[in-house]
C-alpha cells in the first residue's frame, strides 16, 4: 500500500456512547447474512453501529454488552432494517438509498467519512484497492490511511469495507476475518447482474 500521509492520521471524532453517560439505545432484530447475523443499533434516532457476529446468540450478547439497556427497535427505525434484509435477499441497495440512513457521522473523523462514502459507491460484487478508494475520496496517496479508516468502520456491510483489497488484489484486513470477507464477495458475485448496485 502507498505511504500514509501523516496529516491524515489526525481527525476529531466522537469517542462513542460510553463516554457520554447513559444513552437510550434501540436495535433491529437480527438479519441472517451469508456469514453470520447482523443488526443495527440506534441512539437518539441515529444509526451508531451495525454489529455483526457469527451467530445470533453472540450478536445479541454483544449488543447487550456494548449498549446496556438497549431495546428492540420499532416504528420509524425499523425501516432501516429493510436495507439489511434486502442485502440478504441479494437486492443490494444503491448508494443513494444507503446515504438516507441516519448515520451518526460524528463517530468518525472527516477523513474517515470521505473514505466510507467512497467505499459505499463500489458496486456489489466488485473490488477496489485501498489506493483507488483513497483517490476516489479525493485523497490520492493515502491508501494506508484509507485502510485504517475502513478498519474503524462502525457500519460494515451497509458501508461495504469488504469490497476493498490490497494493491495486488489480495484480500486483506477485515474485522470479521477473511472467511467472512470472501463469503460476502462470493454472495454478491453470484447475484444476477441486474440486482447489483450501479456505480
Amino acid at each position: 500500500m502507498e505511504p500514509e500521509m501523516s496529516k491524515e492520521k489526525k481527525g476529531k471524532k466522537d469517542p462513542g456512547p460510553a463516554h457520554h453517560g447513559p444513552v437510550e439505545a434501540a436495535y433491529a432484530m437480527p438479519v441472517r447474512l451469508p456469514y453470520g447475523f447482523a443488526s443495527l443499533v440506534f441512539a437518539g434516532g441515529r444509526l451508531v453501529a451495525v454489529p455483526w457476529e457469527k451467530d445470533r446468540r453472540r450478536l445479541l450478547a454483544s449488543i447487550r454488552n456494548g449498549y446496556p439497556g438497549a431495546r428492540p427497535a420499532a416504528g420509524a427505525l425499523e425501516w432501516c432494517r429493510g436495507l439489511l434484509v434486502r442485502y440478504a435477499d441479494r437486492d443490494f441497495p444503491a448508494p443513494e438509498e444507503i446515504f438516507l440512513l441516519p448515520f451518526a457521522w460524528e463517530r468518525v473523523s472527516t477523513f474517515d467519512r470521505t473514505i466510507l462514502e467512497a467505499t459505499a459507491r463500489i458496486p456489489a460484487g466488485c473490488v477496489a484497492t485501498y489506493g483507488e478508494v483513497a483517490a476516489r475520496a479525493g485523497r490520492p496517496g493515502c491508501a494506508r490511511a484509507a485502510g485504517g479508516a475502513l478498519g474503524r468502520n462502525p457500519w460494515p456491510v451497509l458501508l461495504p469495507c469488504h469490497r476493498v483489497a490490497g494493491a495486488d488484489g489480495s484480500l486483506t484486513g477485515f474485522g470479521k476475518g477473511l472467511p467472512a470477507k470472501k463469503a460476502l464477495l462470493a454472495f454478491e458475485s453470484s447475484a444476477p447482474a441486474a440486482r447489483r448496485t450501479a456505480q
